[in-house]
């Protein structure tokens, strides 16, 4: 079973109310109506935002017809994104009752309820209609999830003949120094972060056929360095906003996972597979 309470304390999952503050800096006050368009910059807590679940969609040639799981969906930012880009209608499967809170009530305000039906639960438990999705997507959430394989037998079940899956995800490239494997576990709450050949050999262990995995940690190591650095530029600005518990909180984050790549044990991953 994943563990709650850890996933609670990770950098990136306090301060949620950042969200609701940076709305405020637009001028939309809680319960206002939201523009889509308008969350995406607060929304999306994984590698180039929006764009990549562009390119998920246009690499699982999605349409108003598909019917899409989100595994790990956070707050909701990629399901509410293929739900009013694309049309797809997206169960947005969530185990933190914060973030699903959070989740359910700014689709509802994005106009997006009858597009994305948010559930609170457990990947490795909750109850699933088998053969009901045309795509299983996921960015940055499988590495806390601590039976990967188990999981993967779930998705290749609640798919569709040939739906297909398509993750984003942390792998290792290196073996980590105590202090990193610490932080790895303490700090990014990273449970199931290992070689791209397993994560390949657990899709097709679990019944996936044309299992692509793409390294990208060329293109994730310098963005998360780029982060980090804007997100030290932009201090005053930010906590100004949002508080110095807020920007502290994700500086340790990043600054970690800036650590991480650069010490060569940490990678980056993406997997897409046929059921």
């Amino acid at each position: 079973m994943n563990d709650v309470a850890a996933l609670s304390t990770m950098p990136l999952y306090t301060s949620l109310d950042r969200i609701e503050r940076g709305l405020a800096a637009l001028g939309i006050g809680p319960g206002d109506p939201i523009r889509p368009e308008q969350l995406f910059p607060l929304d999306q807590w994984h590698y180039h935002g929006a764009d990549a679940v562009a390119a998920a969609a246009r690499a699982l040639g999605l349409g108003p017809s598909s019917h899409v799981l989100d595994v790990g969906a956070g707050v909701g930012g990629p399901a509410r994104y293929l739900a009013h880009a694309v049309g797809c209608h997206v169960t947005a499967l969530e185990l933190q009752p914060a973030l699903h809170g959070i989740g359910v009530d700014l689709t509802r305000r994005c106009g997006l309820a009858d597009r994305v039906t948010h559930r609170c639960g457990d990947a490795l438990s909750y109850p699933l209609p088998p053969a009901s999705f045309d795509a299983v997507v996921s960015f940055l959430a499988i590495l806390h999830i601590p039976d990967r394989s188990r999981l993967f037998s779930r998705l290749a079940g609640v798919l569709r003949p040939g739906g297909r899956c398509y993750v984003e995800d942390l792998c290792q490239r290196a073996p980590f120094s105590p202090r990193d494997l610490r932080d790895l576990r303490a700090v990014v709450c990273g449970v199931t972060v290992t070689g791209p050949g397993d994560y390949a050999a657990d899709l097709t262990a679990a019944g996936f056929v044309d299992v692509v995995a793409t390294d990208l940690t060329d293109d994730w190591a310098p963005y998360a360095a780029e982060r980090l650095a804007a997100w030290r530029q932009n201090h005053g600005a930010y906590a100004c906003v949002h508080g110095e518990g807020a920007y502290a909180a994700q500086e340790r984050f990043y600054s970690v996972i800036a650590r991480l790549y650069d010490s060569g044990s940490l990678g980056g991953i993406r997997l897409e597979a046929a059921a």
